[in-house]
């Protein structure tokens, strides 16, 4: 990631030089230099088609101009050879007759014999005779139609037939490639089209998300406009993570409302969030009903009643339900869709309503599980109700939303446990432990943090007794002295009468220089910021994550 970045800073770098004043100019100076490469090659490969189609019909053309010519020449050499043997056979016949006379004899029997086999030759000979004279005369008169018959009828016939078919040919490839042609050029406007497009989306994505030079060189330019885009677009075909570790995609009736839930994110300007909405969706009612958002007894529904399941326009539902959402984000600050902390108060808000986002922000600085499920607590008992809202409603959501995991791991632990600054006893923290009444709750809170950023049990143990934490963390291999300098989200652990026990536990908040930012619970029994120098004497050590 370092690495990427220094890159980005450095190609940022060379566009200013380049008089490009921000990444929406770079982007979209990237995105032209692109569209004329694809643009040109879309026209010469269809130029190519084209031509290949051409050349095909021609070869096809002269192939069959081949083909009748050789027929044409076995059919003349067939009738050449018919012609000889019939004047073979004629000359034949004469010859004998000659011979015949030529060897007359004087014996009157054999003369008897001859005469009678001259008879019967003569009979044989006449009408053979008769047909060759016939024949002959015939071929004199015209003597090279039997040769010229192949190539005036059956020819013409066929070269015809050729010459259309070979028209035909040419009159589909033309079409063709006027077809491949027209389709060529409706491909480059569409792709104009659609470059044009993107780069409207991608300055409206970085106008938005109010995304800074800083955040493009900590990911990357093309890294996060390809993340903005998949916001924009949704999570038709991503899963969010669970709370458990699970992931859950969308429902097909949910994918099937993104069009009305385009719609009205955009009427209600928070075009961004459209992956959250299905996530709310799915979490409502799976995209299923007439309430699919489970608007009916939001204040801004005011064409049906106020209880459950009182809208019956799905359509309604879902616009009544993102004009609360985009209330709910305005309220509670958030700032993009990866501003996970604002966008959990958000949610929480939604569902819970009754000024949640509020009175979260005065008493614990912002949301948390732990204070989610004191709010649902306090609204059961004054309302008389056995239960109010869903308290884990965040988490449930978030199996359905895509960049859920983001800003997880320590920053995150950070996070949670700033939110909770200024909280006085630690109720929501020993109480959530298992408590009955108050305990020096420091390691509870530590524990209570890590459950609400998931990492308890997994970098972090769950433990009451600073002792007991110590342990865990020496036994796994993972434990640091005093001298070590730690970072964002390792834990801290103290010995104030420096004998060797420890006393006291908090979360490191950043390090700047020698000096170490921490945030800890029960430091005078509330949630306060507190400094130290690395290698104080008080410090016992660290558990690192």
């Amino acid at each position: 990631m370092k690495n990427v970045g220094m890159k980005t800073k450095d190609q940022m770098e060379e566009t200013n030089n380049k008089d490009f004043n921000n990444p929406t100019d770079y982007a979209q100076t990237k995105v032209n230099e692109k569209a004329k490469h694809y643009t040109d090659k879309t026209m010469i490969n269809t130029k190519v088609q084209g031509q290949k189609v051409t050349r095909y019909a021609k070869e096809k053309h002269k192939a069959k101009i081949k083909e009748c010519a050789i027929l044409e020449q076995e059919e003349q050499s067939s009738l050449a050879d018919s012609f000889e043997k019939e004047n073979n056979l004629a000359h034949s016949i004469s010859n004998r007759k000659k011979t015949d006379k030529e060897t007359g004899s004087t014996d009157i029997g054999s003369k008897q014999k001859i005469k009678t086999r001259e008879i019967k030759k003569d009979i044989k000979t006449s009408s053979v005779n008769s047909r060759i004279k016939s024949n002959e005369t015939k071929d004199m008169k015209r003597p090279n139609k039997l040769l010229k018959k192949p190539q005036t009828k059956l020819p013409a016939q066929k070269e015809m037939a050729i010459k259309n078919h070979s028209i035909q040919t040419m009159k589909k490839s033309k079409e063709r490639y006027a077809a491949m042609k027209n389709a060529a050029v409706k491909s480059t406007a569409t792709a104009k089209k659609g470059i044009k497009a993107s780069v409207s989306a991608v300055k409206r994505l970085i106008e938005g998300a109010r995304l800074t030079y800083a955040l493009l060189a900590s990911v990357g330019s093309i890294a996060l406009l390809i993340i903005l885009f998949i916001a924009l677009i949704g999570g038709i075909f991503m899963t969010g993570g669970s709370d458990s570790g699970e992931q859950s995609s969308l429902s097909q009736e949910v994918i099937a409302y993104t069009p009305i839930i385009q719609k009205y994110s955009e009427q209600y300007e928070i075009p961004y969030y459209l992956n959250v909405i299905q996530a709310i969706m799915m979490q409502e009612s799976g995209g299923k009903g007439n309430d699919p958002m489970q608007a009916s007894e939001c204040s801004y529904n005011k064409k049906y009643p106020h209880k459950p399941n009182g809208i019956t326009d799905p359509e309604y539902s879902i616009e009544v339900g993102i004009q609360n959402l985009a209330d709910c984000l305005k309220r509670a600050k958030c700032k993009n869709p990866f501003d996970i902390q604002g966008l959990s108060l958000a949610l929480q808000g939604y569902n819970f309503g009754n000024g949640y986002i509020e009175w979260a922000i005065t008493s614990f600085g912002g949301y948390s599980q732990g204070n989610a499920k004191v709010f649902s607590d306090e609204q059961a008992r004054k309302h008389g109700w056995i239960s109010y809202g869903d308290s884990s409603y965040v988490p449930h959501v978030m199996r359905y939303y895509q960049f859920s995991s983001m800003g997880k791991g320590n920053s995150e632990l950070v996070n949670i446990a700033t939110s909770q600054l200024g909280n006085q006893g630690g109720v929501p923290y020993w109480s959530w432990y298992g408590y009955k009444e108050r305990v020096e709750w420091c390691a509870c809170f530590v524990s209570w943090v890590a459950y609400q950023s998931g990492d308890l049990d997994i970098s972090i143990p769950k433990f009451a007794a600073v002792v007991d934490g110590v342990k865990w963390y020496k036994d796994t291999g993972q434990w640091k002295d005093r001298n070590h300098t730690p970072q964002a989200g390792d834990i801290i652990f103290f010995d104030w009468e420096n004998d060797g026990i420890p006393d006291h536990v908090g979360i490191v908040k950043k390090v700047e220089g020698t000096i170490v930012y921490t945030i800890e619970g029960n430091s005078n029994d509330q949630c306060r910021e507190n400094t130290y120098s690395i290698g104080s004497i008080i410090i016992y050590g660290y558990g690192v994550i």
